[in-house]
Formats: C-alpha cells, structure tokens, sequence
C-alpha cells in the first residue's frame, strides 16, 4: 500500500510542478480584479490555521477603516457555483450552502461581503458587479495559495509551527499539496500556534534560504461559549475546573483542540474526531448523548467550525438541547512581526 501511495504521490507532484511552471510562464492567464487581493493560503491539507489568520486580517481592516469582501471555495458546502454568504448587513445563508469557514467568518464579520465559489475570478466578477455601487478596498482570498487563476498583490503563507512542511510529502503520501520550495512566491510566511514549547531552529534553517519576512502567531483562547446561549464562560474559571467533558470534532488538527481543552482544566476521559468537515448525522449525535448518559459526563465541547456545522441543521442541532454542549471560541493573536504585517498589508492599498 505504500509503494502505491508513493507512485501516487510522485505523479500527483508532476501535475502540481507542471501546472505551476505554466503559470510562472505566463502560458496560463491570470484574471486580475479591480481591486487589491490579499491571498491566504497554505502548503498542507487542512489545520494550520487559516482562517482565524482570515479573521484577524479582516478585522484589522476593519479598525483601520477599510472594507473587506471574503472570497472562499466553501469547502464541504451543498451548493455549486457563485454564492453570496454575507451581504455586510445580513449572513443569507445557513453553514450546509456556505460551508462551515465562510459561515463563521460571516457570522464573526457582520458588517463583510462573503462569497463563496469554486472559481474564485467568477466570485470577483460577482462582487464586482452586484456591488459596484460600493466596492470594498480590498479582497480577502481564503485558502488561496494553490488558486493561481486569480492575482494577488499580496501573497501570505500560513505554516503550522509544530507541522514543517519540509518533513512531509506530498498528497496522497503526506499533506502537502505542493513541494515545500514553492514558499518562494510567498510575500510573507506566517507561523501559527507557535508555542514556548517548541524549538523552532529547525524550521527557521529551512526557511531562511527563501528570504520571507516571517510573523508568529497563537491561538488564544476566549472560552467556552453555550451552544443554546451568550453565555460565555473563561476557559480556567472555576465552573469548569476538573469538570468531565466528552470531546468531538470535525477538524484538521484535532490535536491542537484537545491540547486547549487540557490547558482549560476539563478532564476528557471520552472524545471522538471525526474527518475535516464532516457532515453530522443523527447517528452521531446519539453516540455522543449515549456515551455522555453512560460515563455520567457534565458537558460536550467542540470547535466553532463544528458548531456552525450543527447549526446548519435545526432537527440535529435541537437534538443537542438534552445535554450542554459548548464550542471553544478562540482568537488569532500576532505577537511577533505584527507591525510588518499591518503595515504589508495597508500596502497593497497604497500600491493600487
């Protein structure tokens, strides 16, 4: 199974290295919108932290007095071709058309522009025409690294600090979607959930030969928030110390999210990780109720992206109210390079 997997690895990095010289060639065309881009992305698939990077960039934006549009495939979405998500008044659609990460970015990013769709240059066309009236400053491109089609003035990189790009392999082998050395287009690499734990030498040998300025990133944790409320408790407050908590999740890095719940005080003495965007199912909620009535478990904890997924559903989410249910909420905080990031990107307004 391996050598197959390894044939098929060798042949997917043939497509990826050819199609990415017929764009560095010029043979394949670029669509260019009206106004700036600023593409995140990444080399791996799934869990480095993209989208809380997304949020926060958007936010910034914000502060600064500049509008954003959120452009996104919408990956696991039931809908097809250009959707509009958010309109920056109303979120029009629920998380099964969206996707779950368009859907939370609206929902945390009211006053936003979202749209999803699988050819990003037909999402810019969209907003392009629907909104000509008022246009945002700028265009925010959600998992845009490997999405060539659509130019970008400003290129971001998000690498896992714990997961190197460099000591894995590419798809269906390992996660990469492409080879490591394609970091050369980046403008900026940022490392995420970087913490004092880790020793980052290694990783910073294999990426100062490409010369990237390089911002690090947290995660930081705001607390558990109700699934059925506002009600927002701090994660390490006494209402969850050395509480028993069943754990599950539908994400990337399911690591990453039991480690916050140990940093929390919660005792996980049952979890179950399900596939990045999994579609839930009755079934699945009646393993998770069973399991908490069977151990005598307090409380079930999960991911934000999880909880907009249930949300998506009403029979399934209301099948939750016989329990409390919480999502982590988190937020995305730079802590190193923070002023080369503001500044790169209050640029790419200026250079347009």
């Amino acid at each position: 199974m391996k050598l197959l997997l390894f044939i098929a690895s060798l042949l997917y990095g043939v497509v990826v290295w050819l199609r990415n010289r017929l764009f560095d060639n010029g043979v394949f065309k670029l669509h260019r919108a009206s106004i700036p881009v600023v593409s995140v992305g990444n080399l791996s698939a799934g869990g480095a932290g993209k989208t809380p990077f997304v949020d926060w960039i958007v936010k910034f934006y914000h502060r600064s007095g500049k509008r954003a549009a959120i452009i996104s495939r919408g990956y696991g979405r039931t809908s097809r071709g250009v959707l509009l998500v958010g309109d920056g008044n109303f979120v029009r659609v629920g998380g099964s058309e969206a996707g779950d990460e368009p859907l939370m970015l609206a929902r945390r990013n009211p006053n936003t522009i979202v749209i999803v769709a699988e050819k990003r240059a037909d999402a810019v066309q969209f907003l392009t025409e629907k909104f000509k009236d008022k246009l945002p400053d700028v265009i925010v491109l959600d998992d845009g690294f490997q999405h060539r089609q659509l130019a970008r003035d400003l290129n971001l990189v998000v690498i896992h600090a714990e997961q190197s790009p460099f000591l894995d392999a590419l798809l269906p082998l390992g996660r990469l979607r492409e080879p490591a050395d394609e970091l050369r287009r980046a403008d900026m690499i940022l490392l995420s959930k970087v913490t004092k734990y880790l020793d980052l030498a290694p990783l910073y040998r294999a990426v100062q030969p490409f010369q990237k300025p390089m911002v690090k990133s947290q995660v930081k944790i705001v607390g558990l928030r109700s699934f059925f409320s506002d009600e927002i408790i701090p994660l390490g407050s006494q209402p969850f110390l050395y509480t028993w908590a069943f754990a599950f999740s539908g994400i990337g890095d399911p690591k990453n999210f039991m480690e916050t719940l140990q940093y929390a005080g919660l005792i996980v003495n049952h979890e179950k990780h399900f596939p990045d965007h999994h579609a839930y199912t009755a079934a699945d909620m009646d393993y998770i109720l069973s399991e908490m009535i069977r151990h005598n478990i307090n409380i079930a904890v999960t991911t934000e992206k999880d909880f907009y997924r249930l949300k998506a559903d009403d029979a399934l989410f209301n099948q939750l109210r016989q329990a409390a249910f919480f999502y982590v909420e988190i937020e995305f905080d730079v802590f190193e390079g923070k002023s080369e990031l503001e500044a790169a990107l209050l640029g790419v307004l200026n250079r347009r």
